[in-house]
């Protein structure tokens, strides 16, 4: 099955203004041909073990520069909350064109430390399962790391995802010691709620 979206219009309800629970104003847009160098600036404000569970060497500005100037929109929206023109988080909704798991959007969402416990990441998710549902997918799935995504497992669950599976000792961190993956997922409604 192939699926044909209409990315464009499910990204015409870019910027958006939301409030933080401490009363902070932030703008969520996708992220554009010129965010790279911001948007390497915000992986370097993460700690050393947060850049390592994303898989990619972030610290690497061309590989930064790469994602920005060859987006693909039928298969990774990115977006970024930015305060004051900086950005303090980013979310990616990863997507299948084509056969069995094209019904199925991956996220993944990072946030600048300073701005964590205050519900951006929340906004953040709540945002990629809008379009998410805009582009008619069935289901989003996310994969977090057990003992390290303690209140983000509790978040998310909260939202209505579920845990559907439990990898044991599959991941490594940078000293070499296993931790479990947790596989949740939340089967999306109907249409957007807004």
């Amino acid at each position: 099955m192939r699926h044909r979206r209409d990315i464009r219009k499910a990204l015409g309800g870019y910027p958006k203004e939301i409030i933080l629970n401490d009363g902070t104003g932030v703008t969520i847009r996708p992220v554009t041909g010129g965010d790279a160098r911001s948007l390497h600036d915000f992986f370097m404000r993460l700690t050393e073990d947060d850049r390592w569970f994303l898989n990619h060497d972030v610290r690497d500005l061309e590989l930064i520069h790469g994602w920005v100037a060859e987006q693909d929109p039928d298969r990774v929206l990115s977006v970024v909350a930015l305060l004051q023109g900086r950005i303090i988080a980013n979310a990616v909704l990863m997507l299948k064109v084509y056969g069995a798991k094209s019904h199925i959007g991956k996220v993944r969402i990072c946030v600048d430390p300073g701005y964590r416990e205050r519900r951006l990441g929340t906004w953040m998710l709540l945002d990629l399962h809008n379009l998410g549902m805009d582009l008619g997918l069935k289901r989003l799935t996310m994969q977090l790391v057990r003992d390290r995504d303690v209140s983000l497992i509790g978040a998310v669950g909260r939202l209505d995802f579920r845990q559907v599976a439990v990898l044991e000792n599959y991941v490594l961190d940078r000293q070499g010691i296993a931790h479990d993956l947790v596989i949740m997922t939340k089967t999306l409604p109907e249409g957007p709620v807004r």
